[in-house]
Order: structure tokens, then sequence, then C-alpha cells
């Protein structure tokens, strides 16, 4: 999801879905595809057909019957944490 600035490492903080019929095209979902795992794409229905696009341009998007894939939330917030290299007290110290 590169191009949503989702990066290799980051948690994600996601919302159950309650209805997914009610869900809105482009939404960040986490889905499961019938055969192909769990995914993070952005939702897009039409009629009978759901087409999870990634925000990746190395990734096709993944084109489906609706009843193949079961969306598990809805993208609320990201959260990537920092680690900082951490320096021993001993090399610091004054002499």
């Amino acid at each position: 999801m590169i191009e949503d600035l989702i990066a290799e490492g980051d948690v994600v903080i996601m919302r159950p879905v309650p209805d997914p019929e009610q869900l809105k095209n482009g939404l960040i979902v986490a889905a499961r595809v019938e055969g192909q795992g769990t995914t993070l794409k952005r939702f897009y229905r039409k009629g009978e057909r759901v087409t999870l696009k990634p925000a990746n341009p190395k990734y096709v998007p993944i084109e489906v019957m609706a009843k193949s894939v079961q969306v598990q939330g809805v993208l609320v917030g990201v959260w990537r944490g920092y680690d900082a290299p951490v320096k021993s007290a001993a090399k610091h110290k004054r002499q």
C-alpha cells in the first residue's frame, strides 16, 4: 500500500464491518478472499462483483464475485513505530 503511505512493518488499526453491503467504494479494507488469503486493498463493488485494488503498481487488482470476499475490517488508522538506535551510555562517558 505504498501509494497510500502504508509501509511494511506498519500496524493498521481496523474497525469491524457490521454490514459489508453498506461499504462505500474506495475504502481501504482487510479482506479475506476465497483461495487467496487476506489482503489490505481498496474496495470497489459493482453489482455482484468486487474489485480489490492495490496501492502498489507491482500488484494487480483482485476481481472476484462478492460472495468470495469476507471484509474483515475497514482501516481507521496506521501506527508506525520508531526504532532509533540505542547507544551504550558507557560509550558516551567523558574521560
